[in-house]
């Protein structure tokens, strides 16, 4: 980690180039990125810049685009993309002293953890974790191991000021993505005490941010927005078909992202018109009608889209080898195709899950009793279905009480 105003752009440059190579990134990235310090470096001496600071970035990609590098509506080109990794890499390396990765995507395990990981997410499933919750912990704590690999730091060595200089790098996350890391490394440090592997528990020393359930209203969309949505879906395709039918199921029904990519043939009643499974973040069996609109729509594609396959899911992938899908993100990211075919916007919208949000608003809306919700979201209880249904300010606005007219006194 530098200290400001004792770092020169040349030190910038090495640590950049040594901190890509720790990393193993592949040549073409690594070309990239080298393109781009070349062309950094190049500005910096045309205009006599010497140090380096947390301003410098945002004045070359000023300099060379004419926009705000922190404004996050931006919509980039590959070129400004490209540019911009890698000024958040120079930029990471000043304030850290290690380059974070800004897509989950990239990390890879540091070889000497993937077995301890490996070892510690069996330990969570053998106490009943759900398959989405060992995926977000081995998310949150490749991060975490990447971190100590970046800082030359062994776990028999760990310290919390080391705890707590990594989630000073997680800020630039919102604060409920900050609660999940810390839930996540308390539970790891408290298994490698009990299992010997460090003589101290050091879970209490792990910050964590206070969450207050009614801090966000999530966004939702219009009924107008969900129709241009399902009208972006080319349905004379085999892909088009699969993604109808998924959305159908996230749109009408509300299910999870992972439960639609992982429901299963044997889950489907066709006689008595159900759809019946277990949800993967409860483990709570969940029983949802299954409505013609979204029967035909599965027919359709098991008929005229669904590639021949082993697999007992529904819906598979249409890339070889054909089969389940590997991660529940694949609908969020047919959402967001969906979305710039159609001309809609993201917002602050968690894509596949504010559908959820959605539905749960509308049935409100409509009336529905909070159980009735409650039970069709899947939920254990009635408090996770009301974060779910706070976005419905018509109704808030008839609990507004009315005063009256104003007397005068006499």
């Amino acid at each position: 980690m530098f200290t400001e105003n004792q770092v020169t752009i040349g030190q910038m440059i090495d640590a950049a180039h040594l901190e890509l190579l720790r990393l193993g990134y592949r040549y073409s990235t690594l070309s990239r990125h080298n393109k781009e310090l070349r062309e950094f470096s190049d500005y910096c001496e045309e205009n006599m810049i010497r140090q380096y600071d947390s301003e410098t970035g945002i004045a070359y990609f000023s300099n060379r685009y004419g926009l705000d590098i922190t404004d996050t509506e931006l919509r980039l080109n590959k070129q400004q993309l490209d540019t911009r990794c890698t000024v958040r890499l120079l930029d990471d390396i000043y304030q850290f002293g290690f380059a974070q990765r800004h897509s989950h995507h990239d990390y890879n395990v540091p070889p000497e953890y993937i077995g301890l990981l490996d070892e510690y997410l069996e330990h969570c499933r053998r106490k009943g974790g759900s398959e989405g919750t060992s995926r977000v912990k081995r998310t949150k704590l490749r991060q975490f191991f990447c971190f100590l690999d970046g800082r030359r730091i062994s776990l028999s060595s760990l310290t919390p000021s080391d705890i707590s200089d990594f989630m000073t790098t997680l800020c630039r996350y919102r604060r409920a993505t900050i609660h999940v890391f810390s839930s996540v490394l308390r539970d790891f440090l408290r298994y490698l005490q009990e299992s010997g592997i460090i003589g101290t528990d050091l879970s209490s020393t792990v910050p964590r941010p206070k969450i207050y359930v009614e801090e966000a209203i999530p966004e939702t969309w219009t009924p107008e927005e969900v129709h241009q949505l399902l009208e972006a879906i080319d349905r004379n395709n085999a892909i088009g078909k699969r993604d109808y039918a998924m959305l159908l199921l996230a749109v009408i029904l509300g299910m999870r992202a992972g439960d639609i990519c992982a429901l299963k043939f044997k889950d489907i009643d066709w006689r008595q018109k159900l759809i019946t499974y277990t949800q993967q973040k409860t483990r709570k069996v969940n029983t949802l009608p299954l409505l013609p609109v979204i029967g035909d729509a599965i027919i359709d594609y098991l008929k005229n889209g669904r590639l021949e396959s082993e697999s007992g899911c529904v819906f598979i992938r249409h890339i070889y080898p054909y089969g389940e899908f590997q991660s529940s993100t694949t609908l969020s990211e047919s959402i967001k195709r969906y979305m710039r075919q159609a001309g809609l916007t993201r917002k602050k919208r968690k894509l596949a899950h504010s559908l959820r949000h959605t539905l749960a608003s509308n049935l409100l809306r409509d009336g529905t009793p909070l159980m009735t919700i409650s039970n069709i979201l899947g939920h254990h209880n009635l408090r996770t279905t009301a974060g779910y249904t706070k976005v419905d300010l018509p109704a808030l606005r008839k609990c507004v009480l009315s005063y009256g007219k104003r007397e005068v006194a006499q």
